[in-house]
């Protein structure tokens, strides 16, 4: 079998049915001495280079308590004085006017910011306006920051933007159909780092079952359709079933979304492992555990949204970080 944690592995994009699992061994992942799955304990591993997240959303809050944890200097840019990362603890905001009429504000901004900033900071867009935001900027920003991967990626010559991930997850499941998301790392060198399979199968209405599962087939696949365009960063494909039952990639993105949080559940810290690929630190490659099975109701099934999260990203009330809940719960009764 080709290893999908080395850069040389290779497979097409339409795939036919899944094959026997590798041993963990083979795939170069680390495993418990007790071959049970990797190790539960994150690595003890500082980040010294500052994050700014920009524009942020309701999952960029497990990127602040994830990179909180690790000692990251953490900046949120955000013109939504509720957002709930926003209103984290440890972070500095920095609030700016609405980025779709004043994005000059933005970039200025982000290159006052950059002064202030040693070492070298990172940006990590948190939305599909920041990303743009980015990229054209990209010349600007580049001299004073690491930045992701910004690229659009096309799927069947439509980008990724214009065929969202959320689009293709929901509209897969809400036909009955089940649909693999595929969530990994990739650093500079072609390598993964991390790596999580989830599965999604519509169950009883409102209720969708998730499973975390081995999915070599998909993630090598995956690897093989990014390797090419140069990819590094986190990166988030869905693979479903065609018309003609041929499971083929179906859109794919670079921001976090539905799964985030039940990879990170399972074991994988994409956003320690984002910041690392761009950083340029070496982590040990994580991958699931394979322990997650969850039925979780859709979210906003009235409205049948193609671009809200297939299922809500939950904010907890925290003793240490109550702020983030009581901005979720104040937003939640100012949208009825």
């Amino acid at each position: 079998m080709a290893d999908p944690m080395h850069p040389g592995a290779g497979r097409t994009t339409a795939l036919a049915e899944p094959r026997a699992a590798a041993p963990a061994r083979e795939r170069g992942i680390d495993s418990r001495a007790d071959g049970s799955g990797p190790s539960e304990a994150p690595e003890a591993v500082v980040f010294s280079h500052p994050v700014v997240l920009v524009d942020p959303r309701r999952v960029t809050l497990l990127a602040v308590q994830s990179l909180r944890q690790h000692g990251a200097p953490l900046h949120v840019v955000a013109s939504r004085w509720m957002e709930p990362a926003f209103r984290a603890r440890g972070v500095r905001r920095h609030r700016v006017p609405p980025l779709a009429t004043q994005p000059q504000g933005w970039s200025a901004r982000l290159l006052e910011l950059a002064a202030h900033l040693e070492p070298r900071g990172l940006l990590l867009p948190c939305s599909k306006p920041a990303r743009e935001l980015l990229r054209r900027c990209r010349s600007m920003l580049e001299p004073h920051y690491e930045l992701p991967f910004l690229e659009p990626l096309d799927v069947h010559d439509y980008e990724a933007e214009d065929f969202r991930t959320e689009r293709a997850l929901r509209r897969t499941v809400l036909r009955g159909e089940p649909a693999f998301e595929v969530q990994l790392t990739v650093d500079a060198a072609g390598t993964c780092t991390g790596c999580c399979v989830l599965t999604w199968v519509s169950a009883s209405s409102p209720y969708v079952v998730v499973t975390s599962v081995e999915g070599s087939e998909v993630l090598e696949a995956s690897l093989d359709w990014l390797r090419p365009r140069g990819f590094r960063g986190y990166a988030r494909l869905i693979w479903a079933p065609n018309r003609f039952g041929r499971v083929e990639l179906q859109a794919a993105g670079t921001l976090p979304g539905t799964g985030w949080a039940l990879a990170h559940d399972d074991g994988v810290d994409f956003p320690a492992l984002w910041y690392a690929s761009i950083a340029g630190v070496r982590t040990r490659p994580r991958q699931a555990q394979r322990r997650l099975s969850r039925q979780i109701p859709i979210s906003e099934m009235a409205r049948q949204s193609d671009v809200l999260p297939l299922v809500p990203f939950p904010i907890r009330w925290r003793l240490a970080d109550p702020l983030p809940w009581l901005m979720s719960v104040l937003s939640g009764l100012l949208q009825r």
